[in-house]
Parts: structure tokens; sequence; C-alpha cells
């Protein structure tokens, strides 16, 4: 009996370890917000609809809406 492997990043960055990240990667999906809401609500999420701030939260750095109004600058001297 063989036993299953493990998916693995070693690259990714912290606080990445998202399952459906990892379920994306493995079947070689593209890596875009739309792609991450159908798998991570099984299509149920319009990728327009407003979800809350505490669900957004949860994803993936790469997947949340954000603004650069919202970002904040490296330091106060680069603008």
């Amino acid at each position: 009996m063989r036993k299953p492997k493990a998916v693995t990043f070693a690259e990714e960055p912290e606080g990445q370890d998202s399952p459906v990240l990892a379920v994306l990667k493995h079947y070689g999906s593209p890596l875009i917000r739309e792609e991450y809401l159908a798998v991570s609500y099984l299509g149920e999420v319009n990728p327009e609809e407003e979800i809350p701030v505490a669900v957004e939260e949860t994803f993936p750095e790469q997947f949340r809406r954000k603004t650069l109004v919202e970002t904040p600058s490296v330091s106060e001297k680069v603008q």
C-alpha cells in the first residue's frame, strides 16, 4: 500500500497555507481571485459580490481585494 504524497511548496510565503491555494496549484488552475472564489465557494459566489472584510482577511494575500489607497507605503519618504 502506497502512502499518498503531501502537497508542499517550499517557496510559499508565510500565511499562504490555504488548502484552496494548494488545490489550485495541484491542478494547474490560474492563480487569480475569480478562480480562488469559484473553488472556495463552489461557484456560488460571484467575484463581483461584496465579501465581508472579516472573510476577506482569511484569504491568501494575493486573492484579497485591496486598492493602492488602502495599501500603506513602504516608508514615510516613499510616496
